[in-house]
Parts: C-alpha cells; sequence; structure tokens
C-alpha cells in the first residue's frame, strides 16, 4: 500500500512540475509559442531541430500570436507544450533538452490529477 501512495505522490508531483492546458489539447501534439523575440526565435529554432531529430515534423505547431498564446493559458514567451502540458515557459532550451522532455511527455500516460 505504501508503494501505491509515494507513486501517486511522484505523478501528483509531475503533474505540479508539467500542468495540463486543456485549451492547448486539441490540434498538434507539440506546440511552440513564440513571438519574434530572439529568446523565441532560438527557441522555435531549436524546437524545429529537436522535432526533424524524432520524425515528429508533422506534430509540431508554431503560434506566434499573443491572443492565440494566451488562450492556450500561455503567460511567459518562449513556452513549450508538450501533450497539452507546459513543460518549459520563459527560457530558450537546447535541442537535446528538448528531445528528452518530449520522450518524458508523450511516454508517460495521461492523466488529469
Amino acid at each position: 500500500m505504501a508503494i501505491i501512495r509515494i507513486r501517486d505522490l511522484k505523478q501528483k508531483r509531475r503533474a505540479k512540475t508539467h500542468p495540463l492546458l486543456p485549451d492547448a489539447v486539441e490540434g498538434a501534439r507539440i506546440k511552440i509559442c513564440a513571438t519574434g523575440c530572439s529568446h523565441c526565435s532560438a527557441m522555435r529554432q531549436n524546437t524545429i531541430e529537436a522535432v526533424k531529430s524524432l520524425g515528429l515534423e508533422d506534430q509540431l505547431a508554431c503560434i506566434s500570436t499573443i491572443s492565440e498564446i494566451t488562450k492556450l493559458g500561455v503567460m511567459a514567451t518562449p513556452s513549450l507544450i508538450i501533450d497539452g502540458r507546459l513543460v518549459s515557459s520563459g527560457k530558450v532550451l537546447k535541442p537535446e533538452q528538448i528531445v528528452a522532455l518530449i520522450h518524458e511527455v508523450m511516454e508517460r500516460p495521461q492523466s488529469d490529477d
């Protein structure tokens, strides 16, 4: 019984670090929210590079308008959303970090709590 509780705690902790954005679930599995600044451009290029290395180009959507970004519930750019979960916000990730996040989130079973 203690093992189940520990697993539940780990899943809840992960959910806090990767919150589900209900409005971001529809459409592409990987979304990059980036306006036009240099940090956003760098994050967009790194995300494109990471997605190409995994062969998931058809799963990527780039969102660049502020109104669309705020509709998703994102408050800082650049941001990365994978399977409706906000995994990075306000910083530029390296392609290797993005690949690791994609593997972590896409392999994890979906749960809302």
